[in-house]
């Protein structure tokens, strides 16, 4: 760890690389016409490639390789979600009005109808879980292409949320003014509990 030597049981340290393989998009896929003690059950050993290119990245999580390849991937993952699906939360929205550019416009009908102009309820523009269309005038192959950027399981947490002040470059809460948006809006149902958390 951190470079130096450091002793671990085989069970905890197979488990801990294994998992941040996993994380990582490191774990290689199975044979199915080749089972081997992987896919046998609980009694039977794991089998596991140590000193494998794969298992040598994450032999060491406090050095500098480790870290940069964990926030890389995380960065890279997050960056083709919010492209592909506009997932939220997610730190680009810090305003009411770029939640509803970002996100409501194509899923939520935050057009004249859902402002409550229009009395007939208008369908949402993209179902929930697609991609918008217009994003991506190359069509299927583009989408395709970006999608194939992924690997592993990691994306950035997104900490300034409804933020509209970057105060530091972690996204830190700023003890003068916590965000310049009322989250404690009308359509939010808020109780004892949650109200005093939030507002």
């Amino acid at each position: 760890m951190a470079g130096q030597p450091w002793q671990a049981s085989r069970f905890a340290a197979s488990l801990r690389r294994q998992l941040f393989r996993k994380h990582l998009g490191l774990v290689r896929p199975q044979d199915l016409q080749r089972p081997d003690a992987n896919f046998e059950p609980v009694g039977v050993p794991n089998a596991y490639d140590w000193g494998s290119p794969e298992d040598n990245v994450v032999v060491d999580p406090l050095s500098d390789t480790f870290q940069s390849l964990w926030n890389t991937r995380a960065r890279t993952n997050t960056e083709v979600y919010r492209k592909a699906f506009r997932a939220v939360p997610d730190d680009y929205v810090q305003t009411w009005n770029e939640y509803k550019e970002f996100y409501e416009y194509y899923f939520r009908h935050a057009d004249a109808g859902a402002e409550g102009k229009d009395s007939q309820k208008t369908p949402p523009r993209v179902e929930y879980g697609h991609v918008v269309r217009d994003d991506f005038p190359g069509g299927a192959q583009e989408l395709k292409e970006l999608l194939s950027r992924v690997k592993g399981t990691l994306v950035e947490m997104p900490l300034c949320f409804l933020q509209s002040e970057w105060t530091t470059r972690r996204c830190e809460w700023s003890l003068t003014r916590l965000t310049d948006e009322d989250i404690a809006k009308e359509g939010l149902s808020l109780n004892a509990l949650t109200e005093e958390i939030y507002t």
